[in-house]
């Protein structure tokens, strides 16, 4: 038996947003940019063709523009921002673990030059 769907429940779900999203103007912007791209996507697909779209240069950078605008747009709706990248903290990461490795090589390296001893 199909699952029911309430629309009462649903559409006490959906108001907040529709209403954040019709007074929040950059949220708006990021919403319509993303459609408009599905749009350009659609209509590409639909006269070109599914393989022939794909390959396509112009689709592709829709498809990276469309989703990047709905990311924006559900960072927006949701508060949250991308996370810190942290790249100091990666650099003195790598920095040390290259270190400690060039020691221990060192160390391997002058331990073997001790154990052979050549004889003329």
């Amino acid at each position: 038996m199909p699952t029911k769907i309430r629309t009462d429940k649903v559409a006490e779900q959906i108001t907040p947003i529709v209403n954040r999203v019709t007074q929040d103007d950059e949220l708006r912007a990021h919403a319509r940019t993303a459609l408009d791209s599905a749009k350009t996507i659609y209509s590409k697909v639909q006269s070109d063709g599914a393989r022939k779209a794909a390959t396509n240069k112009d689709v592709t950078d829709e498809v990276v523009k469309a989703a990047t605008e709905l990311r924006l747009t559900a960072e927006r709706l949701t508060g949250k921002t991308q996370r810190k990248s942290h790249k100091l903290r990666k650099l003195v990461l790598g920095a040390i673990v290259a270190g400690a490795a060039a020691i221990g090589l060192k160390k391997i390296l002058s331990r073997d030059e001790d154990e052979f001893e050549y004889e003329t």
